[in-house]
C-alpha cells in the first residue's frame, strides 16, 4: 500500500508579501494545521499579498476549502490580496465545481500573482 505523501506548508517571504505552499493532503486532519499559519499569516504587519501555492497537493476535501475561503476572508477585512496558485488536475476541478475559481484570484504560478 502506498503511504500518503506527508503534509507540509512552507511559508517564505518577507515583507509585504508572502507565499504558503502547500504539500500532500489537505483534509479534515490536515486543515487545523492550515488555518493555524493562516491566522499566523494574517496577522503580519504590512502584508499586502499573500500567495496560496497549491501545486503540490495530493488531495483536497471541503475542510480545506473552508481554510482557503476563511483565509481569503480575513485577508479581504485587512486589505490583504489574495492570490491562489492552481493546483492539480483534480483540485482545480473542486475549485471550479465549487466556482471558487470565480470567487478567487487564480495564477499559474506564484510570479503571476
Amino acid at each position: 500500500m502506498t503511504r500518503p505523501p506527508v503534509f507540509r506548508i512552507l511559508t517564505s517571504g518577507s515583507g509585504s508579501r508572502v507565499e504558503i505552499a502547500i504539500h500532500g493532503e489537505l483534509d479534515l486532519a490536515t486543515a487545523p494545521q492550515l488555518d493555524a499559519e493562516f491566522t499566523r499569516v494574517s496577522a503580519l504587519e504590512g502584508l499586502e499579498l499573500a500567495i496560496a501555492d497549491l501545486r503540490n497537493l495530493a488531495f483536497l476535501d471541503s475542510t480545506g476549502l473552508e481554510a482557503i475561503m476563511k483565509f481569503e476572508a480575513r485577508s479581504r477585512e485587512r486589505g490583504v490580496d489574495l492570490a491562489v496558485v492552481r493546483g492539480p488536475r483534480a483540485v482545480e476541478r473542486l475549485f471550479s465545481v465549487m466556482q471558487l475559481d470565480q470567487k478567487l484570484r487564480i495564477v499559474d504560478d506564484p510570479a503571476d500573482a
